[in-house]
């Protein structure tokens, strides 16, 4: 019997197209193998930051004085001195009472000192939406507005807690 003859174009690539191939090969598995890891530590970090956020947030703090700005602080607390509206079960209502001038920014900083529930937060005319979801405890959130409506608008909690009925009777007083 004969040989089988193998053609030449039959035949294995050489090991010179076989070299060239190779490197080429590892170069696109390096870049991907890259851009997995650079995009898995992207999505990782950013959950992380989600879930910690970027440092804890002191909210003994109050914001910094402007020029025609007025600064207040509103605390809500299911027990101790402040229970209710900065205190409200100990005062007859209105309280608190928030004084302002018509056309002052105003800074609101609103403090849930609960230990174990959320508050809402809302001012009639200023601040409709309240705290999407309330306010969790031992968080703090700035409410900013202009001051650009005279009259009296109530200030009360907008969600459901234990202690709700403290909280519906503080006013924003606007005067000229």
């Amino acid at each position: 019997m004969g040989k089988l003859a193998v053609r030449n174009s039959e035949q294995r690539p050489s090991y010179a197209t076989v070299k060239r191939w190779r490197p080429r090969s590892r170069r696109v598995s390096l870049a991907t193998a890259t851009l997995v890891l650079v995009v898995a530590a992207f999505f990782v970090a950013a959950y992380a930051f989600h879930l910690f956020g970027s440092q804890p947030q002191n909210c003994w703090t109050r914001p910094a004085s402007a020029p025609n700005t007025a600064i207040f602080t509103i605390v809500m607390a299911n027990e101790g001195v402040n229970v209710g509206f900065n205190g409200s079960k100990y005062h007859s209502p209105p309280w608190p009472v928030v004084n302002v001038t018509l056309g002052q920014n105003v800074i609101i900083h609103v403090v849930n000192n609960d230990t174990v529930q959320a508050h809402g937060f809302q001012i009639i005319h200023y601040f409709d939406s309240g705290i999407l979801g309330g306010l969790a405890p031992g968080k703090c959130y700035d409410v900013k507005f202009t001051a650009n409506k005279l009259g009296s608008f109530l200030v009360q909690c907008d969600i459901s807690c234990s202690i709700h009925i403290l909280m519906q009777s503080g006013r924003l007083n606007v005067n000229s």
